[in-house]
């Protein structure tokens, strides 16, 4: 665990800051209450509140962090066990040269980047310590932070970690009392595709190849009956879009029976409404952000079960049991456990529409993150996330699938992207 890591860890044990009025008093004692306005997790957990702050201590520089943590121990807030920890985290952050405070603090700053080049060490312990990311601070105004459950399963699909995860989301008013959740995804570096490790996948997998993902925002769920409601009642722009083009299930259930087309023109309507670009994900996009740091075949670990995601769990992974088949969509998050970066029902419920064109194999695919469309007419797209109908296999990570653009069904939505 980094410096940061520690010390955030220690800040929110101290006892005296665990109201808003604390935190504040917190802050003007030590000087700093000029970040008030600046910290959106005040009335949040410990964990989260000083995870913010933090922060943006560290980007106000290496003195500055110095000089809270000074001002902190002379305070009335601490005892004397945590004026000397607070004592060892002055020394070793005073003995960081300008290189290891860059490389320490500051360059997550200026590259918003999470590395995901992890070893494929598979046990529960490893692959939580994989996941311990530094949480940036979106460049963006009017963030949240939320928290969530994270779950690591073994080989059995015996759950061996469970822990609560915070990151940060912008919430989208569509009107009528329906809001659009997106969650920051630091922008970062991945292997895509399926690794020989995995053992049975597509040759459409291969080969694994290292790609850069800029930063992005993506829907915290795929997009529900009652979204897709709301904009398609808006002006039209390129097509005309049904009010309720789905077969089954509610307002809180994903949108189903929908072409590519379909989704783009979604896009289009929500971008002309709000003034921002939204559009599908690439499929470098939605792997990266599925997996969440994570190189196992699920953001669960080893294998999945159907007490996590929603797939026919007539047929088994690993060596997990057999688990129940629902035969039909459930409502977006309902499950109530999401992957690393906070996002829902990446595995299973509905097949996701992707941006690119469909290639059989990633020979030749663009490594910046960007969608691989073709220049000549075609009309196949790529679709990601297994859905409710299919055996878990299909629901990996690295499954991928294609279908004709015109095409719709009962097992095909999508969740969408804001460029940063």
């Amino acid at each position: 665990m980094d410096i940061k890591s520690q010390l955030i860890k220690f800040l929110a044990h101290i006892p005296a800051t665990l109201t808003v009025g604390e935190r504040k008093a917190l802050l003007s004692i030590t000087g700093f209450d000029y970040l008030i306005p600046r910290i959106n997790s005040i009335q949040q957990s410990n964990v989260v509140f000083f995870s913010e702050l933090v922060e943006l201590l560290f980007f106000e520089g290496q003195a500055q962090l110095l000089e809270f943590l000074v001002r902190l121990v002379d305070s009335c807030l601490v005892g004397l066990e945590a004026r000397n920890k607070l004592n060892f985290f002055i020394t070793k952050i005073s003995a960081l040269a300008p290189q290891q405070w860059n490389n320490e603090f500051i360059e997550s700053k200026s590259t918003q980047a999470v590395s995901i080049f992890t070893a494929l060490n598979k046990s529960g312990e490893s692959l939580e310590e994989e996941q311990d990311t530094k949480l940036l601070v979106p460049p963006i105004l009017e963030t949240q932070y939320f928290e969530f459950t994270v779950v690591i399963v073994d080989a059995q699909g015996k759950e061996i970690k469970r822990s609560l995860k915070q990151n940060y989301y912008l919430t989208q008013d569509l009107g009528n009392g329906v809001t659009l959740e997106m969650v920051y995804i630091p922008g970062g570096e991945f292997w895509m595709g399926s690794p020989e490790s995995e053992g049975k996948r597509y040759s459409n997998e291969r080969p694994q190849h290292q790609v850069t993902v800029k930063p992005f925002l993506i829907s915290k769920y795929a997009i529900t009956q009652a979204q897709w409601r709301e904009i398609a009642n808006l002006r039209e722009v390129r097509q005309n879009l049904k009010l309720r083009p789905s077969r089954n299930g509610g307002k809180s259930h994903p949108i189903t029976q929908v072409s590519w087309f379909d989704t783009v023109e979604f896009c289009e309507r929500l971008s002309e409404k709000t003034g921002k670009q939204y559009r599908l994900p690439s499929e470098a996009e939605w792997e990266y952000a599925c997996r969440s740091g994570t190189t196992t075949p699920f953001h669960f670990g080893e294998t999945i079960t159907s007490d996590l995601a929603n797939y026919d769990g007539g047929y088994s992974y690993g060596s997990e049991r057999k688990g129940i088949y629902r035969e039909i969509t459930i409502p977006v998050g309902s499950l109530q456990i999401a992957n690393f970066f906070g996002l829902f029902d990446m595995h299973g419920n509905v097949w996701e529409w992707c941006l690119d064109h469909w290639h059989k194999n990633y020979n030749n695919a663009p490594n910046n993150g960007d969608s691989w469309r073709d220049s000549s007419d075609n009309k196949i797209h790529v679709m990601r996330g297994g859905s409710w109908r299919n055996d878990p296999y299909l629901c990996r990570s690295s499954s991928r699938l294609q279908k004709i653009a015109s095409e719709m069904s009962n097992h095909v939505g999508f969740r969408i992207v804001c460029s940063l």
